[in-house]
């Protein structure tokens, strides 16, 4: 749908094509999701005329566009660890999947940037594969979002029941289909 040229259309009818795919999520979510990409510059947006068009954004980062996202990954990484380090328990009681508000809340968050983290992956090997950035340069930063998943999720299991977070996180993963 959204390629290298512009697509035009309203984000309603963006919605509709992308419901056609068989893509779960309500229309709001689609949106958020649409506002993000562009906020995070995967998508490219411009009016014309009285319409407003994307396309997706093929550009590579530079060392320093990547070392800005790593300070945005690196800054809620330190939330979730002070999270991490602030609560006793993520669980109301033995029951694995029975979480406290606050244990919800930082699973949630997790998993959003472990979400993100994976989107800048792809990218990345996306990029390389159009020889945008380097295959060494996509296999550097790969390695270095790697260490920072498995940072936070050593941070979880060492604090936390195991069963609880693998539970949570089979429960809560997103289906990414991705064409190329």
């Amino acid at each position: 749908m959204i390629g290298s040229n512009w697509t035009t259309g309203s984000k309603t009818s963006i919605w509709k094509a992308v419901r056609e795919t068989r893509v779960s999520g309500s229309k709001e979510d689609i949106f958020k999701a649409l506002d993000w990409l562009v906020s995070d510059e995967y998508l490219e947006e411009r009016r014309w005329k009285n319409t407003i068009q994307y396309r997706r954004n093929d550009r590579g980062d530079s060392e320093l566009g990547f070392l800005g996202i790593m300070k945005v990954f690196e800054w809620n990484q330190k939330v979730e660890l002070d999270e991490i380090e602030r609560l006793d328990t993520i669980t109301e009681t033995e029951e694995l999947l029975d979480l406290t508000k606050d244990g919800k809340e930082l699973l949630d968050h997790v998993q959003d940037q472990v979400d993100r983290a994976y989107m800048v992956i792809i990218r990345m090997n996306y990029q390389s594969h159009l020889k945008v950035i380097t295959q060494r340069a996509a296999h550097e930063r790969t390695k270095q979002l790697q260490q920072h998943i498995d940072k936070i999720m050593t941070a979880l299991t060492s604090k936390y029941n195991k069963d609880s977070i693998k539970e949570y996180f089979q429960n809560h993963v997103k289906n990414l289909e991705f064409k190329i």
